[in-house]
Formats: structure tokens, C-alpha cells, sequence
């Protein structure tokens, strides 16, 4: 079994990981973990993980920060960044540098299976030849841009004409790194930038489905809907609702003491 080490400094989320039981099933052993990131770096480096779950922002260490430290002492095990919605971005431009694997919290069955397959391939994998590091080097690219410039209106023809690659390279390039289709992961990160503008922003409906590169309104919603089993307005109201009980929550507890 492969050995898992968590670093969280919200111990919620490592008691959260600690329940799944998805990582018995695909041969995960959970074998340590710690709510101080410093400390961690000696435990990992004592007990020698395959696999470090750990979080982006912490007080003491940010996750990157513990990744290099880790790597710059011969730290071979490869990471998986824990971020929120709001540290997509920034964790999204940090995964072109430093080439780790990340999940979005609150992190789901399904998405965490996805990554213990790919993490599985690469513990397995001999040391990459010359076309998978080309091939991985082309992927990177494509999702940058994805990122960059997810309300263009992108097609699998446009995005093979701008590397110059047959668009069947392109969907093997998504299904064999990252296990999903070109359409699905353009998809997704549309919907993520969909989610964070209807939480964070009073832009209608309409312009934020032209935002993400929807310039069907209906068809977005029935995306949107399909995805999140709700209406783009149910889930910015939802999410409204629940920014005005944290609000309400912070005041009474300041008002008790």
C-alpha cells in the first residue's frame, strides 16, 4: 500500500480524511498527520510518505513553503495541495511551476478518487521518457491557457489548431493525465468561475454565463443545474444565505462575550 502523510491546521479537515474510506479501497495507508506544518517536516521526514495531503494556507507554513523545504532535503513523495474556490487562481499558476496535484476543499469522494488514480500511475510509472515529458509539457500548456482564457469560446478543434496537434491527441492527452475529457475539464473550470462570480458578485445571470463562455443563457443554466443540482439563482441565494448565518454567528459571539 502506498503511505499517505495529512497537514492541515484545521483539524476538521484531517479528521475528514481520515473517515474516507476510499483510500483503504485503492491501497492507501493514512500514517501520520499533524495540525503544525513545521513539526511535519520532520515527521515526513522521519517516517518517508509516498503521498503528502496537505493545506495551502497555514499560519505557520504555507503548503508550497513545506513543499520546497521537503524537496530541497531529498523529499521524493508527491503532493497534493489542499485550496478553496477563492485560491484557485494562484494555486492553478503555482501548479505550472511546481507541478504538484491539488483538490478543492470541501474535497468530495470522486474528485479524491481521480487523484489516487493519477497519483497511482506516477508512484508506478518508471522515470518518464522523452514523449511523456513532451506530452505533459503540451498538457500544462493547454491547461494554462484553458485557465487564462476560460471565457473564449474554446472547441477541441480551436485548441488543436493552436498547438498544432490532432484534436485525438488532445483527448488522449486529457484522459490519460488527468482522467477526464477535454470538454468535462473546460467545462468544470467554467463552472468554477461561475460559482465564484455568483458568491462574490451581483453581475446577472445572463453576464455571468457570457462571462464563463456561454452565449446560450438557457444552455448554461442547464449545465450549471446539472452539475450542482440547482439554479444559478438557488445557488447564489443559497450561498447568500449562508454568508448572512456566519455574519450573524460572529456577532452573537461577540456580543456573549
Amino acid at each position: 500500500m502506498y503511505k499517505v502523510f495529512l497537514v492541515d491546521d484545521d483539524h476538521l479537515i484531517i479528521d475528514q480524511f481520515v473517515r474516507k474510506a476510499v483510500f483503504n479501497e485503492y491501497r492507501y495507508e493514512i500514517i501520520g498527520s499533524s495540525t503544525d506544518p513545521e513539526e511535519a517536516v520532520n515527521e515526513i521526514r522521519s517516517l518517508s510518505p509516498d503521498v503528502i495531503i496537505t493545506g495551502l494556507k497555514m499560519q505557520k507554513m504555507t503548503g508550497i513553503e513545506m513543499m520546497k523545504t521537503l524537496m530541497s532535503g531529498g523529499c521524493k513523495a508527491e503532493f497534493v495541495i489542499l485550496c478553496t474556490y477563492k485560491d484557485l487562481a494562484e494555486v492553478r499558476r503555482l501548479f505550472l511551476i511546481h507541478r504538484f496535484e491539488y483538490l478543492v476543499k470541501p474535497v468530495d469522494d470522486n474528485g479524491l478518487i481521480i487523484i489516487l488514480h493519477r497519483l497511482s500511475d506516477k508512484l508506478t510509472l518508471a522515470p518518464p521518457g522523452k514523449n511523456i515529458v513532451s506530452s505533459s509539457k503540451e498538457l500544462n500548456e493547454i491547461i494554462a491557457y484553458l485557465t487564462n482564457y476560460s471565457a473564449m469560446r474554446h472547441t477541441l478543434e480551436s485548441i488543436s489548431e493552436k498547438w498544432d496537434i490532432n484534436p485525438n491527441t488532445v483527448c488522449n492527452l486529457f484522459a490519460k493525465h488527468l482522467d477526464t475529457t477535454f470538454i468535462a475539464f473546460l467545462t468544470g473550470l467554467r463552472m468554477d468561475h461561475a460559482e465564484e462570480m455568483l458568491k462574490t458578485t451581483d453581475k446577472s445571470i445572463k453576464e455571468v454565463a457570457y462571462l464563463c463562455g456561454y452565449n446560450d443563457y438557457f444552455y448554461f443554466c442547464r449545465v450549471f443545474k446539472e452539475k450542482n443540482n440547482c439554479t444559478p439563482t438557488e445557488f447564489r441565494t443559497a450561498n447568500r444565505k449562508s454568508n448572512i448565518n456566519k455574519i450573524d454567528y460572529r456577532n452573537n459571539r461577540r456580543r456573549i462575550r
